[in-house]
């Protein structure tokens, strides 16, 4: 009996090194965008993830200070993997943002992956998360992009 004990606590002296296990696997630790998005900071320039009202997405950017920064040679495509199936979405460039072309499927609660180039010859890069659209209590904006650490 006492081994187990010991076992455990030991086991709770190393959560803190592995944080999904700390958290419960729910990581909120975005900065606040500038249009509520999330913010994909591994990109360069930063992308800012925005779902808007009609279910279309749109990407913004930003450098490191977050003012905005117009499009140049970056792509985009998002895989939406709703019950419904997998969605691909193009983007085209409207302004200084990528708009998609095509909404995303309904509901939420599933899990996206943005594919991010910074040029037509880069390799890609894959982020993912999952997309929920409920309105967080602690920072009011989207859960996908809140901001407060819950």
């Amino acid at each position: 009996m006492k081994i187990h004990l010991l076992i455990a606590a030991i086991a709770l002296c190393f959560c803190p090194v592995f944080p999904g296990l700390a958290q419960g696997n729910h990581d909120h630790a975005h900065k606040a965008t500038p249009k509520g998005g999330r913010l994909l900071d591994k990109t360069e320039p930063h992308a800012e993830f925005v779902v808007e009202k009609d279910r279309r997405v749109t990407i913004n950017f930003y450098n490191h200070d977050l003012k905005p920064v117009a499009v140049t040679s970056q792509s985009v495509t998002v895989i939406a993997d709703a019950k419904s199936g997998k969605t691909t979405l193009e983007f085209e460039k409207q302004g200084d943002a990528l708009v998609s072309k095509t909404k995303l499927p309904e509901g939420d609660g599933y899990n996206v992956i943005v594919q991010f180039k910074q040029s037509a010859e880069a390799k890609p890069m894959n982020i993912r998360f999952k997309l929920d659209l409920h309105i967080c209590g602690g920072c009011k904006r989207a859960e996908y992009g809140c901001t407060c650490g819950h």
